[in-house]
């Protein structure tokens, strides 16, 4: 195999994806984002900030205003109103198919130079970091500029939109995965805003050991509760200290990152039965999501 064969198949991405991904200028800030019809940008919070029109260039120098829809900094995205110059697209890979060692292309505006691609793997899933979880980490290169651009597959569908990297790092970046965008997406055009789901847990992932488990019947992983808050959903259900939680409807929960997604994944108002294991016993628990709390988001 040549280099040029090597190297065709991401060209033929940066040039089906390209169209599809904006330059965002916000007062003296600017980043990136990406077309999810002729009408909607997703792109960063962060690089809107609280300009409420930030001015959108397109891949053919087009630059027309733009109006936030609506923002949310827990989920670093915003949802930004404007007119493309031309039809053009960015469609969501299946969240199924973003794996460890995935080939993915960054497109950006690193620095302020238009329309960048760099190229990757998807390094690892469901990274936490700060606030911000289920993140995807990529070596692909992401300077800032990249910020609420595309990181995208072989087949040119939206794996995650970049949102930081680490500083002191060597090519570790981070991207917020379709499936949140997705996700928050359908909240904001429904609603105006995001949900952030709640049941008031802090709890880790414990894997126990194998022999054990198979002699006492017992999963292999799942996540311990480490402290319940007083009063919350949890508690109110009767969740304790020490459980430990093996699924969610019917779905195992083999790490902290699982147990969180599909709490995310439940409509505030609404209830999700948790698989509880305490002394050797399996119990049932539906406990009724909540908002989270402005005290626990401010933290």
């Amino acid at each position: 195999m040549s280099i040029n064969d090597y190297a065709e198949p991401f060209a033929k991405v940066a040039e089906q994806v390209g169209p599809g991904v904006v330059q965002v200028k916000s007062g003296r800030g600017q980043g990136s984002g990406v077309l999810l019809d002729s009408r909607s940008v997703i792109t960063n919070a962060h690089v809107v900030g609280n300009n409420p029109a930030p001015q959108i260039t397109f891949a053919d120098g087009v630059t027309r205003s733009g109006r936030v829809l609506a923002t949310d900094r827990l989920y670093d995205l915003a949802l930004v109103e404007t007119e493309a110059s031309r039809e053009a697209r960015v469609a969501l890979a299946p969240e199924e198919s973003i794996v460890p060692g995935k080939l993915v292309v960054a497109i950006g505006n690193p620095y302020g130079f238009g329309w960048t691609v760099t190229t990757g793997v998807v390094s690892s899933v469901d990274r936490m970091l700060g606030g911000l979880d289920g993140l995807i980490q990529t070596d692909a290169a992401i300077n800032p500029g990249n910020s609420g651009g595309a990181l995208v597959d072989l087949a040119g569908r939206l794996v995650g939109i970049p949102t930081l990297v680490l500083a002191h790092g060597q090519n570790i970046g981070f991207a917020i995965p379709s499936w949140q965008v997705d996700l928050v997406v359908d909240q904001f055009r429904r609603t105006g805003r995001a949900q952030h789901p709640w049941v008031g847990i802090a709890g880790a992932t414990e894997v126990i050991d194998p022999v054990m488990s198979r002699a006492l019947d017992l999963p292999e992983r799942g996540v311990v509760v480490a402290g319940v808050e007083p009063s919350g959903p949890a508690a109110r259900a009767g969740l304790q200290e020490f459980d430990m939680i093996t699924g969610a409807e019917g779905v195992p929960t083999p790490s902290i990152q699982a147990l969180r997604r599909a709490i995310r994944r439940t409509e505030v108002g609404a209830t999700i039965r948790l698989e509880v294991l305490r002394s050797g016993r399996t119990y049932h628990r539906d406990i009724r999501v909540e908002e989270m709390p402005a005290r626990v988001i401010e933290q």
